[in-house]
């Protein structure tokens, strides 16, 4: 599980990448970076396959297979939603000067980086299980720290966007864009949503 979350979080660290490329103009880098991030979700994929057919057939997760089944899902989520934000970024070329100025932004750069925090910080919590309880729960309000900064961040940019919009953005550029903010956000939300099926199977007694 440990490799599978390292997988997951190559995929969403693809995201800054990508960004750049697009602010950049560089439809050669776009596509190498979003390509990139399909393929890691599509090994992330197989890797979670693998994992659910292990703990469906294994006799040794008793009361915690279901929570095992949705902490695998809610990490596979994680790549689902930077795959889907790489998609949505990509679907149209940015152009705008004003649109370009929120990609490279400092908020988008802490933005992004928040995102990826929260993935390391759930890459935590799965090596604290082999630590103890607390720990584990320690590490849970690390993933909900960065979770919140994200958030903030994605505030932050989505103001810049609406404003600038007033200023000259065209709305479909204003639409790829804000989409795109909610998308990559879903990679913290999901983090944060895995962390909590950890308490959960702490509070079952596993770990």
């Amino acid at each position: 599980m440990g490799d599978d979350v390292g997988l997951v979080r190559e995929t969403e660290q693809a995201l800054p990448s990508l960004i750049s490329a697009v602010a950049e103009g560089d439809i050669a880098a776009c596509l190498e970076s979003r390509n990139r991030i399909f393929e890691l979700e599509s090994r992330a994929a197989a890797v979670h396959r693998e994992l659910s057919t292990q703990i469906a057939e294994g006799a040794f997760f008793g009361g915690v297979r279901e929570d095992m089944l949705n902490l695998i899902g809610k990490i596979h989520d994680i790549a689902d939603k930077a795959k889907d934000a790489a998609r949505l970024i990509t679907l149209a070329r940015v152009t705008n000067p004003k649109a370009i100025e929120v990609l490279r932004s400092d908020d988008m750069k802490q933005f992004l980086a928040n995102l990826d925090m929260a993935v390391v910080a759930l890459q935590g919590i799965i090596e604290a299980f082999a630590i103890d309880r607390k720990t584990v729960i320690e590490r849970v309000h690390t993933v909900e720290r960065y979770e919140e900064a994200a958030d903030t961040f994605k505030q932050h940019l989505l103001v810049a966007l609406f404003e600038k919009s007033q200023g000259g953005i065209d709305p479909l550029t204003m639409i790829l864009v804000r989409d795109f903010l909610f998308c990559a956000d879903d990679v913290a939300d999901k983090s944060e949503d895995a962390s909590d099926v950890a308490i959960v199977l702490v509070a079952k007694g596993y770990g």
